[in-house]
């Protein structure tokens, strides 16, 4: 810990989140150093990633509490048999294939295709699972403000007959879930709680 402390002091981390984050927002996220890309010495990402994997050799940065492989879900018997999906079919979770075999060069979808979904669409749901090592941040302008005007809420978020989930938040036409103890996959570790966000999200329920 010291170690990540002294990083994130010398890479301009520390008090970020404090210093910068509120509501509303009171301009364009600084960068913390010169480039969108971390500076050398300064990926506490990768550092915590390989110091967890020390510790735990199955650790997974999807779901960080795995300590053996975990099944693909949508390979289990009984979920291909309740989606009506080929029963001798063997699913995998990601391609071997390099789907961008030339890179990338698109920009981030928050500063293009998103906005535009959320500005025209009734209703948009972000979602991230607490247990996901895997953290998407924007800043993002949609309806012509920046980010949520009003702070997040802890333990707002009320799954029907199981309790607080963590966090849901709602403005301006989009709607960001944390879902507690779940990785990046929701319907696979959350799965109550991943229905009733599809059911607000599909217009079967009033209230997120």
């Amino acid at each position: 810990m010291n170690y990540l402390e002294n990083e994130a002091t010398t890479c301009n981390y520390t008090g970020y989140i404090d210093k910068h984050v509120t509501y509303p927002p009171t301009g364009l996220l600084p960068l913390p150093g010169d480039s969108i890309e971390f500076a050398e010495g300064c990926n506490v990402w990768h550092d915590i990633f390989y110091s967890a994997l020390i510790i735990n050799p199955a650790f997974d940065a999807y779901h960080i509490w795995d300590t053996t492989q975990s099944p693909i879900y949508f390979n289990r018997m009984d979920v291909k048999e309740a989606i009506h999906a080929p029963v001798d079919t063997k699913w995998s979770e990601s391609s071997n294939v390099n789907v961008f075999p030339n890179g990338d060069s698109s920009l981030p979808p928050a500063f293009t295709v998103l906005l535009n979904v959320i500005e025209k669409n009734k209703q948009t749901v972000i979602i991230h699972g607490l247990a996901n090592f895997v953290l998407i941040s924007e800043c993002m302008t949609w309806n012509r403000l920046q980010g949520f005007q009003t702070p997040i809420i802890n333990d707002n978020f009320i799954v029907n007959g199981m309790g607080a989930f963590r966090t849901m938040h709602s403005e301006q036409g989009l709607t960001y879930y944390e879902v507690v103890l779940s990785g990046h996959m929701v319907p696979q570790f959350s799965p109550v709680a991943a229905f009733q966000i599809m059911q607000y999200l599909m217009g079967f329920r009033d209230m997120p």
